[in-house]
């Protein structure tokens, strides 16, 4: 997208098989979009995954749900997912997960620090992470005896998104209707992931004890707001982003921390310097180590875990000199963006510094990798704490090569 829009602009329009949009590659446009934005803001509809839903009477989760009835559901998981002081709280449980990692990885390297599968190796960790905060549930997966029904999620889930993009280009309704290859392999893996779901949501519903409540699942549970079809819709979702986006992320900063060296040591001295030796890190060291927070803002600038963020028009908006109409999706795509030279100098380079010296001159809407606005990842604090804390644990471990 990055080339189509040194060619084409800024804002063009692009069809692609049954999907139709607007592309966008300017955070002046970006910001015009989130000025005039309701309070139900509308993203990409992502018509498999609701087809599915519809198909097997499951109900929409975050992703998928729109208008008062998201709010609704946003407003019943934000405060547990979003706020920073419970978001703190969680840092003892990623550092428990982080050091069976740590474990992990020494046992599998090869003689010359190499990993067969890191990034593999980094989603086993994810969902570990994820499933530990949501459910106060341990899998199993860093462990050397792993057994396949553990990796089950994972695979699905990767087996979901391997046909994610077909179904979004072409008619999700006709593949329905006949049956085809990639619509049944698609809702193979939803069934999957949705069963994994509804069995760790219903273990943990089934032991609560009050002084074991320390999970997501277990408060949202409490407040009564949600079904246990909601609840399933969310949390698989949530699962899924665990996976996926933050393992990505993590790959992503360890690439360009190997890739610049002298980013690297700095990091590793701000890093020991914050802590005492023998010291893990927590919520409240990382709150020294603004470095530490640079390079992962400057990593998912560089290369950014999602490619983009979406809208739908509410209603006849004008963009850019363009009316677009209600209805239109708009693809808001974030390497036209932060490879642009017009917003970022040296915009292909690796510099964390930049977040430190020129913060007050950046545009906050040229760098938005967890979205923006009301529809903004629910999850990002979480990823961040635990980013963060991984990146920590990984310099004090080993020099990234």
């Amino acid at each position: 997208m990055h080339q189509y829009h040194q060619k084409f602009g800024k804002i063009f329009k692009m069809n692609l098989g049954t999907f139709k949009s607007v592309q966008i590659g300017d955070p002046t446009l970006l910001e015009s979009i989130f000025r005039k934005e309701s309070n139900y803001p509308r993203r990409l509809e992502i018509k498999p995954w609701k087809m599915y839903r519809d198909y097997r009477n499951e109900a929409y989760g975050l992703l998928t749900q729109e208008g008062q009835a998201w709010q609704t559901m946003r407003k019943a998981v934000q405060r547990n997912l979003m706020d920073p002081k419970e978001v703190a709280k969680l840092d003892l449980k990623m550092n428990e997960v982080m050091q069976d990692f740590v474990t992990r990885i020494n046992n599998i390297c090869h003689e010359k620090g190499c990993v067969d599968d890191l990034y593999f190796e980094l989603n086993k960790w994810s969902y570990e992470t994820i499933c530990f905060i949501l459910y106060n549930r341990r899998c199993g997966l860093l462990q050397e005896a792993c057994g396949e029904d553990d990796l089950k999620f994972i695979k699905s889930v990767k087996e979901m998104m391997k046909y994610l993009g077909p179904l979004m280009v072409t008619s999700v309704n006709l593949h329905r209707k006949l049956n085809t290859p990639q619509w049944q392999k698609h809702t193979q893996a939803w069934d999957d992931i949705f069963t994994t779901a509804k069995r760790f949501i219903h273990e943990r519903l089934e032991n609560i004890s009050k002084s074991q409540k320390g999970d997501i699942l277990s408060k949202i549970s409490e407040q009564g707001q949600l079904s246990k079809k909601e609840l399933s819709a969310i949390f698989s979702e949530l699962q899924i982003g665990g996976i996926e986006t933050t393992a990505n992320a993590l790959m992503w900063a360890i690439f360009n921390l190997s890739q610049n060296y002298n980013a690297q040591e700095k990091l590793y001295e701000e890093i020991q310097n914050t802590l005492l030796p023998g010291d893990l890190p927590t919520s409240q060291s990382l709150k020294q180590m603004p470095y530490l927070r640079s390079c992962l803002k400057e990593s998912m600038r560089l290369t950014p875990t999602v490619p983009f963020t979406s809208r739908t028009m509410e209603e006849d908006t004008n963009v850019g000199g363009f009316l677009l109409p209600q209805g239109t999706i708009v693809m808001i795509n974030f390497h036209a963006i932060t490879w642009n030279e017009d917003f970022y100098t040296d915009a292909k380079k690796f510099k964390p510094e930049r977040w430190l010296q020129d913060k007050h001159t950046l545009n906050p809407f040229a760098s938005t990798p967890f979205g923006i606005g009301r529809r903004m990842c629910v999850g990002r604090r979480l990823a961040e704490l635990q980013l963060q804390l991984a990146l920590c644990w990984q310099l004090l471990k080993s020099t990234l090569l």
